[in-house]
């Protein structure tokens, strides 16, 4: 892994990049950036780079802030989505974003990434956020108008998809259903243990029952399906040192969901800041046999834009997949973000 320089206070994300795929193809290639969730990093998405030349992609994994290899946060940072005031929360929430957006403008510029064509065929770039990361992808194209001018008009003629992934709803301020679940949330796991059942979760497979009723109590909250094992164990010992990493989130996520929350309307349903990125479509794509936070946040969303006339968002439940499709099912994972990305 590499690392980028950001901005000029010296802020640097690591990242693993694909590289251009071979000049094979009268078509300029796609680059897609995607950004991890809590308690994984960017190399969870190697198999996805290691299909992305046979597609025309370039793959590019960034590591967040607070995560190997990228600058920590300083103490000042860490305290402000937890013992903050509102405005603290906000701006803290906004740099995320700010961070990522200025490193894609950065890569673009030193890779000389093809803007999107004609016709949108081919070219330009996508940007997708994996569970707890769509904080930080929602978070860039809500506050694009926050950067200067010319990289505002360089993004606009590169960003043409933002991809939310599972985001769980309270990584987007929606209030989370009754019965929700987790390891980190319930009394009754001793704190020492909550590491490695959250692991074991959080790469299950659950049998929801009949999702068409979109009713939350058909939610599997807990207990896995025995169809599938967890992905956790079709992963090597070297590849849990590679991109496990025990950062917890869940603390600054429920201490932020107002500002959160007023973000993810932003970048999703203001007709103001959609116009700053005009060639810029937004997906949420879900497995119907993940977490039940994924699945609650798809119909939370649904029925926002609902409300709003319907049509800011397009949607996409895959079937047989789960929170971590882009391990298990790398295939079925990169025709999903192609199509996001057309």
């Amino acid at each position: 892994m590499t690392s980028l320089v950001i901005n000029d206070q010296g802020v640097e994300l690591r990242y693993t990049d694909s590289g251009a795929p071979p000049n094979t193809s009268s078509t300029p290639y796609m680059t897609l950036f995607m950004v991890h969730g809590m308690g994984f990093t960017g190399p969870i998405f190697k198999k996805i780079q290691a299909l992305a030349h046979s597609s025309n992609l370039r793959v590019v994994a960034i590591n967040r802030r607070g995560y190997a290899g990228s600058t920590p946060f300083t103490p000042e940072e860490a305290a402000a989505p937890l013992t903050g005031s509102d405005e603290d929360k906000a701006a803290y929430i906004a740099n995320r974003g700010i961070e990522i957006a200025s490193f894609i403008d950065i890569f673009i510029q030193k890779h000389n990434i093809p803007p999107i064509a004609a016709g949108r065929k081919g070219g330009g770039v996508g940007l997708l956020g994996w569970s707890a990361g769509n904080v930080s992808t929602v978070s860039a194209v809500a506050h694009v108008g926050a950067l200067p001018p010319e990289v505002q008009k360089r993004l606009a003629l590169y960003m043409r998809a933002l991809v939310m992934q599972e985001p769980p709803s309270g990584s987007l301020g929606i209030p989370l259903p009754a019965g929700t679940w987790s390891p980190g949330l319930s009394p009754s796991i001793p704190k020492k243990w909550h590491k490695s059942f959250f692991t074991q979760w959080i790469t299950s497979y659950f049998d929801h029952g009949d999702l068409s009723t979109r009713d939350t109590d058909v939610l599997s909250y807990v207990v896995p399906s025995i169809l599938r094992r967890p992905s956790i164990y079709s992963m090597s010992d070297d590849d849990r040192r590679e991109f496990v990493e025990e950062v917890a989130e869940s603390a600054i996520m429920l201490s932020t969901m107002p500002q959160a929350l007023a973000m993810y309307r932003r970048a999703c349903f203001d007709r103001a800041a959609r116009a700053q990125l005009s060639e810029l479509n937004v997906w949420f794509l879900t497995g119907d046999v993940t977490c039940s936070f994924s699945i609650a946040a798809f119909w939370a969303i649904q029925d926002d834009d609902n409300e709003r006339g319907g049509g800011f968002v397009h949607y996409k439940m895959i079937p047989g997949v789960n929170h971590f499709m882009h391990w298990d099912d790398p295939e079925k994972a990169v025709q999903a973000y192609l199509e996001a990305l057309a």
